[in-house]
This record gives C-alpha cells, structure tokens and sequence, in this order.
C-alpha cells in the first residue's frame, strides 16, 4: 500500500477484522511468521475465528499482537486502525471525541491514545543538516492572567516553577527536521548538553541572545538576534522556524487538550514533532511498522516517577 489519504479510503480497505490481521501480519513478518518468544520461524497458522499460530520450537501459541501496542486488548484491530488514523492525521484529537467516534469509554480512549503516542518516539540520532535554528519556550498558565493572590514569586522570564520548558532545534532548508524535548530546566548545564547530542559540531547554530547559548561558540559557527532589542532578522540570522513551529505546537494542545500534566507531555510534544517530521499518508504505515516493537502497559502508564 502506498498509505491512506482519508478515513473513507481506510475503512473500505480494511472491511473486515480478518483483512485488519492480515495487513498487520504482513506488516510485522511478511511472508515467514517468527515467534516474538523465541523468534523461531517454525510457526504454521491455526484455523479459528481470530487468526493466531502456533510455535513448535518453544510449542506456544500467539496472535500478531502479542508484543505490540496491541496487547491485551480486547479492542478490534479495526477500531484500531481508525484511531491511529485520526490520531496521526489530524492535527490532534481527544479522549473524549475519540470515545464518541469508536464508541467505546473515555477511559479506553485515554490509554488507547497513549499507547499510539508512544510510536511518536523521536530518533536520537543527530540531526543531518549543517544549519540548524535552536530555541526555548514554555508551556503552562502565564503569571499574569492569575488573581494577585495565585502568582508564583519570581516566576518571570524563563523560570519553569509552575510552566514547562521546551528546547526545541530544527534544520533549515527543505524536508527540514525537528527534534524538540521537556526540560525540568532550561540552564545551560541542561541544554548544552542536549544540542550537543543532537547537533553534528562544525555545524552552523542560530540562536536568540540568551546568556548560556555563547557556550555553543567552542564547537560552532554561532550567529544570534537579540530580541529584547526588537533585532529579530540581521542578515541570515534568525529563528523564524523555530517559532513558527513552537506557535503550531501550542496551537495544537491548547485548542485540543483541557488540561495536559508535566508527567505526560513528552508523548504529546512527540505527537507534534512526529507530524511535523513525516509525510500525512505515511504516517499511518509509520505508526503500524513502529507499534510492532512497543508494548505499553496501563499500569507503567500512570505510574510517576
């Protein structure tokens, strides 16, 4: 298949749940089924209503979701499918439509969503390009829209005691990458690090004038703006990118979600980066190949560190 460009052209591919099976077989093995126990490809299929197969070098039987996102669930894979589909395609979508939508509880749609989101995981690779735009934001409440008596002291400028920080950095140029992470704080001795690791050295940086980025000028050609004098542009120094897509990342949660805690907004800010990063009719074969190697239980899920 070369991907699903709508929900009309999914639901009249995958028409029955033994079709569902089939795609997400081939998918995961191809043509020769391996046992996810003992990854022995000894394995022929039992007849029965649900597909399943049988092992006969560890002699257990399995179906195609044992091991992935699917585990466990008594959910139809094509119910399945078409949450995946809404929730790569659209630019995001809650619990409580997606309950209405599957029919099924908000509760089932929470995990379900969560157990997608897990397949967002960014590549911890580092970036391919040699320009890169790096920049910080915050998400949460802003201290001035709160009653007198509900401030936070000094909790202005980039101080993450009720907000959360974000270090983001993305190329420039076309099929351009981004990679954009939760920070507890957004110091140098947190963020340097992280742009190390993401960012090949001899690669050009551009920044704003934020104290702890001239450390970047030991391993880069670093070129920065200084905002808080109204220079937003001089010459290819900018980070235009960078906040264009910090403004559609909080667009997106904002007009979606009510509420999202610190615990759980990496799986979101991945959603983000994951559509911003791949092509919409790929997306749903991205996730599929993906969610074969991710298993997330509902107990890990609520558990905090």
């Amino acid at each position: 298949m070369e991907g699903f460009s709508s929900l009309y052209q999914l639901l009249d591919y995958f028409s029955t749940e033994n079709v569902c099976e089939e795609y997400l077989a081939f998918t995961r093995w191809g043509e020769n089924p391996e046992c996810p126990y003992c990854n022995s490809k000894r394995v022929n299929s039992l007849k029965g209503k649900t597909k399943r197969y049988k092992c006969y070098g560890c002699r257990k039987q399995f179906s195609v979701r044992v091991g992935t996102i699917f585990h466990n669930s008594k959910l139809p894979l094509r119910k399945w499918f078409i949450a995946i589909h809404l929730c790569a395609s659209s630019k995001g979508i809650s619990s409580h439509q997606l309950a209405r939508e599957l029919n099924i509880s908000q509760e089932s749609a929470w995990f379900m969503l969560h157990r997608i989101r897990e397949t967002f995981t960014q590549s911890e690779r580092k970036l391919k390009k040699r320009k890169v735009e790096i920049d910080e934001t915050l998400f949460g409440g802003l201290e001035k829209n709160k009653h007198k008596d509900k401030k936070t002291p000094n909790n202005q400028g980039r101080s993450t005691k009720t907000k959360a920080g974000i270090l983001g950095i993305i190329e420039r140029g076309e099929n351009k990458q981004v990679y954009a992470i939760h920070v507890p704080r957004l110091d140098g001795n947190t963020i340097i690090p992280i742009i190390e690791s993401k960012v090949a050295k001899t690669s050009t940086v551009y920044t704003d004038e934020y104290r702890p980025y001239r450390r970047l000028r030991a391993n880069y050609t670093h070129k920065f703006v200084n905002h808080s004098q109204g220079k937003y542009v001089i010459a290819d120094a900018h980070t235009n990118t960078i906040e264009g897509f910090w403004s559609m990342l909080k667009k997106n949660l904002v007009n979606t979600y009510h509420s999202i805690s610190k615990y759980h907004l990496q799986r979101y800010i991945n959603e983000v980066v994951f559509k911003y990063n791949n092509n919409q009719i790929e997306r749903f074969d991205t996730v599929l190949k993906k969610a074969m190697h991710v298993r997330l239980e509902y107990q890990q899920l609520i558990m905090k560190k």
